[in-house]
């Protein structure tokens, strides 16, 4: 455990910073790229904690993987879809994003595999997932009364199915379209909300033939043969956003993010800031590229509150916290309306959130359903605080001591790791003290 001392004195920003390569996207790149025939070029992939557990995984599978560390390049050569047996489990830690995917990507391998875990996957319930991935032909066994470990036995004879989503969950459509890619029949998911599209954009550039509508997204059959494919990796949004609200909250602040990831689906947190009232210039660069990405330029401004629909969320559920934090500091009420499906996947965060903005003096109100957060609320410290281990809330006390003259402890600092190990160095590097 590592604690983080804030400093006392507050902060603008200036500059300009390039947030790390997209951690969504290059998740997904590395499991495509593995399962593909022949060799993908990867270019500004970050190696943070999380990513390092997929390319082990894949390692293991049998995927030969490089990666250049200081230019930011990896190479992969694929296996063709020709998993290898293995004698020892699959040791994914904690990373969600991964237990989602690779559970799609075993459903078509008839190889039995056992997938463990760290103690948060054990406790969070995968089984609305795997009776799904049943459905289509694997076998899903349970070897605890936990979620993980799980022995799974896939088949090369999955057959598609139509789901009709009940929430809005992007990873259960995720894992659907790498299990479907390789069933024999189409698998057709009946959307109930829009959620991020990454897995369904990099399906289709590596050679799958998925069809995406707004109600719906067809995997169509006999187009298993993915090729291995080159691409750029945009910076990572959700690395952008916290540098986006620091700077919005901050008294004389102006700061250049070059080349962010702007994937329609993933911009929520942009979109809320417009709706608050925030002037954000945007230079896009890439609209036909296989994810946009352009520059931002963000400079301090008042914001006043708003209403974020139920069909926003799906695109802020990484910002939640950062957002509670910007609507903390607007003039009036914030209400974030429809939240039912996403506190069904992140009940712990929203909660921890709520319990260390407290600390700081910021108080709101979460429902299963909606969260409430009055503006103009001073930071007022009462106690050092807690990441929970999460690296969304560990930044996000990052921005909130920035917003104020007292110090406080950040305990378990280390959470950052997970998606953006070098995020306080250049932090650092955009801070005025004032």
């Amino acid at each position: 455990m590592f604690n983080f001392n804030t400093q006392p004195r507050k902060f603008s920003f200036q500059g300009e910073i390039t947030v790390p390569g997209d951690k969504s996207i290059a998740h997904r790149a590395i499991i495509f790229g593995a399962l593909a025939n022949g060799v993908t070029q990867i270019s500004n992939f970050m190696y943070a904690d999380d990513l390092a557990v997929t390319v082990r995984i894949f390692k293991e599978l049998g995927a030969k993987i490089h990666t250049e560390i200081s230019n930011k390049d990896m190479i992969i050569k694929g296996i063709d879809h020709q998993l290898k047996p293995l004698d020892h489990p699959l040791q994914i830690d904690n990373v969600g994003t991964l237990r989602s995917l690779l559970f799609g990507v075993l459903a078509s391998s008839p190889n039995q595999y056992e997938v463990i875990g760290g103690d948060y996957l054990q406790k969070r319930p995968t089984s609305h997932l795997v009776s799904l991935l049943q459905e289509m032909g694997a076998s899903y066994q349970q070897t605890t009364e936990n979620a993980l470990p799980m022995r799974i036995t896939g088949s090369n004879d999955l057959q598609g199915i139509t789901y009709h989503q009940d929430i809005s969950n992007a990873q259960i459509k995720s894992s659907l379209i790498l299990a479907g890619i390789y069933a024999n029949s189409e698998t057709r998911i009946i959307r109930k909300l829009p959620t991020r599209n990454h897995t369904e954009v990099l399906a289709n550039y590596f050679g799958a033939d998925i069809e995406v509508k707004p109600d719906i997204i067809v995997v169509h059959p006999g187009h298993s043969q993915l090729e291995g494919q080159s691409l750029i990796i945009p910076g990572d949004f959700s690395s952008a956003a916290m540098y986006i609200v620091g700077a919005l909250l901050s008294d004389g602040s102006e700061i250049t993010l070059p080349g962010v990831g702007l994937n329609k689906t993933r911009i929520g947190l942009l979109n809320v800031a417009k709706q608050m009232g925030a002037h954000i210039f945007l230079n896009q660069h890439s609209i036909n590229s296989v994810e946009p990405f352009g520059d931002l330029i963000i400079k301090s401004q008042k914001l006043h509150g708003t209403t974020i629909s139920a069909q926003q969320v799906p695109f802020i559920i990484d910002e939640i916290p950062l957002i509670a934090l910007m609507a903390s500091q607007a003039n009036g009420r914030t209400v974030i309306d429809g939240i039912h499906d996403v506190y069904l996947q992140i009940s712990d965060r929203l909660i921890n959130m709520r319990t260390e903005l407290a600390k700081l003096g910021i108080i709101m109100q979460v429902h299963e359903d909606q969260i409430v957060i009055n503006g103009n609320q001073e930071i007022n410290v009462k106690d050092d605080v807690d990441s929970h281990n999460d690296h969304r809330i560990a930044m996000m006390l990052c921005i909130a001591s920035i917003l104020t003259e007292t110090p406080f402890k950040i305990k378990n600092i280390e959470a950052i790791d997970v998606s953006y190990p070098g995020f306080i160095a250049d932090l650092n590097k955009v801070l005025v003290a004032k």
